[in-house]
């Protein structure tokens, strides 16, 4: 698929750069913002900056929460300067470029045009103040940030608030937390403390219970007392039936109704996203909301790819489920013991096999900003890196409508 030209940006540029993405996570482990990375995909191709972002533009679903934006090896050059930006978009300026009188001259230029921007690495020597106040941000790998190996000297102060990227473990992210750090790229899922074994907690049980009931096509009075048995959960259901994410033409005022109108199959897409995110560890956060956009990006980029309404609710159950036995502290035997999924669901979660797994490969690539793997499974799913690009980007806007009701 080649998206057509939009704003003079031929659409077959999208399909020349990988783009990626994680969270900005902050100290409460809430999502405060995303940070978007850009490969070109033949390296050997490197566009011009400011043509880059014009067709990352193209594409861009504006939100409140800031967006850092890292075309990570295109040609750094004055074409930046006729950049659009959107309101909630930070370029990274990398500070080994910063060396470079031009590259000076076009950060203080972008700044006086009102666009905003991130210092990505750790100067080599200090900054000009002049130079320094342009920018919002510093973003540091774990390995530069001194302070991680020798405390601070006595009275230095940070001028700029800090990311850190690169942390490995949970702990890794805590310690950056204490050292001032305001938020975390990604979050370090594969830690085994983020896996630990713990018990479901009740309201994850009773989500447990009612995916049951409604696969089995249980009585709706049964379903109702079931759910009357955690009244908070059932005010969380009827407040996200009624979030603008779903867009329903009247307003639910009852469980009963809310059945009525949206019929089991639909009710247990929603209880599948409330198990995903029932949970009231603090270091789950991170994961229910990458489970919320593995989900939604399975399902956009199953519609992109003209499947029914079965195949696309049956991809986004895999990646909401992608992560519930590390949300849920519970292991995926025992959980599939309690809920009735498809076979090819399993397939993938477990094994990353079957008709869906390949789309979950692609997820996770994206996530560890992996753009060769991200071409091996576009490829093998016959998706063109543009609309893998486009699905993506829908569908974190899509996820972050989610964010506030869950």
């Amino acid at each position: 698929m080649n998206l057509p030209e939009k704003n003079g940006i031929p659409g077959d540029l999208l399909g020349s750069v990988c783009i990626c993405y994680a969270p900005l996570i902050d100290k409460k482990r809430r999502a405060m913002g995303t940070r978007l990375t850009m490969l070109a995909i033949n390296p050997a191709q490197r566009p011009p900056v400011g043509r880059v972002l014009d067709a990352v533009n193209s594409i861009w679903s504006e939100a409140v929460q800031p967006v850092l934006v890292a075309p990570l090896d295109a040609e750094f050059d004055e074409s930046v300067l006729d950049w659009k930006a959107p309101r909630n978009a930070l370029l990274e300026i990398p500070a080994n470029r910063l060396v470079d009188p031009q590259t000076q001259g076009i950060t203080q230029a972008l700044f006086r045009d009102g666009k905003r921007l991130a210092l990505r690495g750790r100067p080599e020597v200090p900054l000009p103040p002049a130079l320094l106040s342009c920018f919002e941000f510093a973003i540091i790998h774990v390995s530069e940030d001194r302070r991680r190996v020798a405390p601070a000297p006595a009275g230095a102060v940070r001028h700029l608030p800090y990311v850190i990227t690169g942390v490995q473990t949970v702990a890794d992210a805590i310690a950056a937390f204490e050292r001032d750090a305001v938020a975390c790229v990604g979050w370090p899922i594969e830690d085994p403390a983020v896996s630990a074994v713990r018990p479901l907690q009740p309201e994850q049980a009773v989500v447990l219970e009612l995916l049951r009931l409604v696969r089995d096509d249980a009585d709706l009075q049964k379903i109702e007392l079931t759910l009357r048995r955690d009244p908070a959960l059932a005010f969380k259901l009827l407040r996200l039936v009624n979030s603008a994410a779903f867009n329903l033409p009247v307003q639910i005022t009852s469980f009963q109704h809310a059945v009525m109108m949206l019929g089991y199959k639909k009710l247990n897409r929603w209880l599948s996203l409330l198990l995903a995110t029932a949970s009231r560890e603090a270091n789950a956060l991170p994961l229910m909301h990458a489970s919320i956009r593995r989900g939604i990006f399975l399902e956009t980029i199953g519609a992109n790819a003209n499947h029914g309404a079965e195949v696309r609710d049956e991809l986004f159950i895999t990646g909401a489920f992608s992560l519930l036995d590390h949300i849920t502290g519970a292991p995926f035997d025992r959980l599939f013991e309690l809920i009735s999924l498809s076979e090819t669901i399993v397939e993938a979660v477990l094994h990353r096999t079957g008709p869906y797994g390949p789309y979950l490969t692609l997820i996770e690539a994206i996530e560890r900003s992996d753009p060769i793997m991200v071409r091996k499974q576009a490829e093998y799913l016959a998706i063109p890196i543009a609309a893998c690009n486009d699905a993506l980007l829908k569908s974190l806007a899509a996820a972050q409508l989610l964010d506030g009701e869950i």
